[in-house]
């Protein structure tokens, strides 16, 4: 099984940031800076992780709110 590789996403220190999945194409709102592990509500993939800090996210950051 290919290990899904997470990035972190420049200038959104403590908001909000819309993430679309990489699966399914579903966008969803997560918090930057988010205490557990955040799963697509549609496909159950995981979309981002905390890393004490800013978000770990294998998906693609759409926008910043």
């Amino acid at each position: 099984m290919a290990e899904t590789k997470f990035v972190k996403p420049k200038n959104v220190n403590g908001h909000f940031v819309k993430i679309k999945c990489k699966d399914c194409g579903n966008v969803q709102v997560v918090f930057a800076r988010p205490s557990s592990t955040v799963t697509c509500n549609i496909c159950g993939a995981t979309l981002a992780k905390p890393t004490g800090g800013i978000l770990a996210t294998s998906g693609e950051v759409v926008e910043v709110l």
